[in-house]
């Protein structure tokens, strides 16, 4: 009986301890380490001729009432450079613009979420059900002057989150061609690029997807998407 006592217990440690390497070990770095960011994440990332390019990016930075000690981790799409907190969209915003200058435009929505990012999946969730568009705040950018756009977004329950769907609606996207970059935590982009479609917008692929940890560290992959979606 010890026998067979010792031999579950060392099957169970060893199923234990599989499961930390394939999931816990990335659960722990994603949801516990703070992320540091300076200037050299975008070096990698050369110049591309898109002519008058707007790259439009939806981040929580700016439109969340962050509490003083907020945790700057990669699972939360919050990165710090030490003085203030940049998110994942927003970095790779930054690649875009680098790669292709033009403009940078935050879609930044009247309410703010919450600092906890649990609450903010929560009140995402509560969007997507409610199905009402948001009011968003600043002035939407005149579309028709760009000949390149480039739309950045985390994947919120496996699609855009209701703020990227209003400024779509709002900013007269339906019939323009967009390049579409989507941060996330493990569902790629999702059926974001079927529902923008259904918006009216044609997504020119391929599509770039980024790994919300590996955002830091996108600059190669942000370089080789820019030359593959070419001009």
């Amino acid at each position: 009986m010890k026998k067979k006592l010792t031999i579950l217990l060392g099957v169970l440690l060893a199923v234990l301890a599989a499961v930390y390497f394939l999931w816990g070990r990335t659960y722990l770095t994603r949801h516990f380490t703070e992320v540091r960011v300076d200037d050299s994440a975008l070096e990698g990332v050369g110049a591309h001729d898109w002519g008058r390019t707007l790259t439009v990016y939806f981040t929580r930075v700016g439109n969340s009432d962050f509490a003083p000690d907020v945790d700057a981790v990669s699972s939360a799409s919050l990165m710090t450079d030490g003085t203030q907190l940049i998110g994942n969209s927003q970095l790779l915003a930054q690649m875009i613009q680098k790669g292709a200058g033009g403009s940078l435009y935050a879609i930044e929505t009247e309410k703010k979420y919450p600092s906890s990012y649990n609450d903010t999946v929560a009140e995402a969730q509560k969007e997507m059900r409610d199905g009402a568009p948001l009011a968003l705040t600043g002035e939407l950018p005149a579309l028709d002057e760009y000949d390149t756009i480039v739309l950045v977004y985390p994947l919120w329950w496996g699609t855009i989150p209701k703020a990227v769907e209003s400024f779509v609606q709002q900013a007269g996207m339906a019939g323009h061609e967009i390049r579409v970059v989507v941060s996330h935590g493990g569902s790629g982009a999702g059926s974001s690029v079927r529902d923008l479609e259904a918006l009216g917008v044609t997504v020119k692929a391929p599509v770039l997807e980024v790994f919300d940890r590996d955002t830091v560290a996108a600059a190669a992959s942000v370089e080789t998407w820019m030359s593959a979606v070419g001009n």
